[in-house]
C-alpha cells in the first residue's frame, strides 16, 4: 500500500487530479496499475477534512494523524484489506510532514519524498507566494481563521511548474484547485527541512526532484547551490541526513518543476516510484513489472531503477 501526503495549498486530489486536454494526470491510479493500491488523504486542515484552529495544526500534529492513517490500514480498515507492508509517499511539505511520521513512529516499510530534499532556496524564501486565505477571492466567506494561508493569485506558475515541461491548461486547472494550508503546518516544517532529524529513518528512501524544481534546486541562504542534475547528485548531496539503512536513491524528471506529478512527463515519476517499491520493499522484479515509458528491461541500470535515477555511492549498498 501507498498513502499520499499532498503539500501545502493542495488536497488529496493533486495524486489524482483529473483529466486536462485528454490526458489523465493520476499518480494514484498509475501506481495502482503496476501492483500499489493507494489511499490519498486530506491532511487535516484541507480538503474534506476538518478546519479547526490553524495553530494547532503543526508538522508534528499532521504527523500524528498520517500515524493514525498507517495504523488502521495495518489494522484492516478497508474492509478484508490488512497491509503488511505501507510505503509513504509525500509531495513538497507533505514530503516534510512523511519523514516527521517515519522519524517519531517507525512504522512504515519505505518512504518516498517528492519535491523536497534536505536543501530550500533562497529564492522561494523570498517569494512572499503566500498570504491570509480570508483575502482571497474563493475563501474570502469561508469561515477559515486569519491562520489560513493560499498562493497570491497568479503566483502558482512561477513556483510550482517550470515550462516547457506543463501544459498551460494544467496550471489554469491548479489555479482553479488550489487549497489552503495552516500557517503552522508552513513554519513548523521550514526548519524541518535542514534538520538531521531523518537519521533517525532505518527504511528505504527514494527522493524524487524535478530537474526545475525552484523550491529546492539552486542557492540556499546557507550559500550552497543544491544540485538536481541527476539522481545521483541529489542522493549524494542528501546522503549525510540519512542513515545507512535508507539505501537513499534519486531521480530527476527532466525539465519538470516542483509539481512533478502534474507535468508533461508525469509518468516518469510512477516508473521511478514503482521499480524503487519493487527493488527495495516488495523485492518483486521491477523490470517485469511494466513496460515504463521511455525505457526498457536495459535501461533498468542503477539498482533496478530507471535511468533518470542513482544513488549515493556511500549508502546505496
Amino acid at each position: 500500500m501507498q498513502l499520499l501526503i499532498h503539500g501545502a495549498t493542495y488536497n488529496h486530489d493533486y495524486w489524482d487530479f483529473g483529466i486536462v486536454d485528454g490526458i489523465r494526470y493520476s499518480y494514484a491510479r498509475d501506481v495502482a496499475a503496476h501492483g500499489f493500491p493507494s489511499v490519498a488523504i486530506d491532511l487535516p486542515g484541507t480538503g474534506k477534512s476538518s478546519h479547526p484552529s490553524s495553530d494547532l495544526l503543526t508538522v508534528q500534529a499532521e504527523a500524528f494523524y498520517v500515524h493514525q492513517v498507517v495504523q488502521a490500514l495495518r489494522n484492516g480498515f478497508i474492509p478484508g484489506a490488512e497491509f503488511s507492508k505501507v510505503i509513504l509517499v509525500g509531495h513538497s511539505l507533505g514530503s516534510v510532514v512523511v519523514w516527521e511520521e517515519a522519524v517519531n513512529y517507525g512504522d512504515v516499510d519505505g518512504v518516498v519524498v517528492t519535491g523536497a530534499a534536505h536543501s530550500i532556496t533562497t529564492r522561494f524564501l523570498t517569494s512572499n507566494a503566500f498570504y491570509p486565505a480570508l483575502k482571497d477571492p474563493r475563501y474570502a466567506h469561508s469561515g477559515l481563521d486569519s491562520g489560513y494561508l493560499t498562493t497570491l493569485p497568479g503566483t502558482r506558475a512561477g513556483i510550482f511548474f517550470a515550462p516547457p515541461d506543463v501544459d498551460p491548461a494544467a496550471i489554469g486547472e491548479d489555479e482553479e484547485q488550489k487549497d489552503v494550508v495552516p500557517g503552522a503546518e508552513l513554519s513548523s516544517g521550514l526548519p524541518i527541512v535542514t534538520s538531521t532529524a531523518t537519521v533517525a529513518i532505518k527504511v528505504p528512501v527514494l527522493t524524487i526532484l524535478g530537474g526545475n524544481d525552484l523550491t529546492t534546486c539552486g542557492l540556499n541562504p546557507q550559500g550552497i547551490s543544491f544540485d538536481c542534475s541527476s539522481g545521483t547528485a541529489i542522493a549524494t548531496q542528501d546522503a549525510a541526513f540519512y542513515s545507512p539503512e535508507a539505501k537513499i536513491h534519486a531521480c530527476v524528471i527532466p525539465g519538470s518543476g516542483h509539481d512533478v506529478s502534474l507535468a508533461v512527463n508525469h509518468e516518469l515519476q510512477v516508473a521511478d516510484a514503482v521499480a524503487w517499491a519493487n527493488a527495495f520493499v516488495s523485492q518483486h522484479d521491477s523490470a517485469g513489472t511494466a513496460a515504463f515509458p521511455g525505457g526498457d528491461r536495459g535501461l533498468f541500470w542503477n539498482d533496478g531503477l530507471p535511468w533518470n535515477c542513482g544513488s549515493s555511492a556511500a549508502q546505496a549498498k
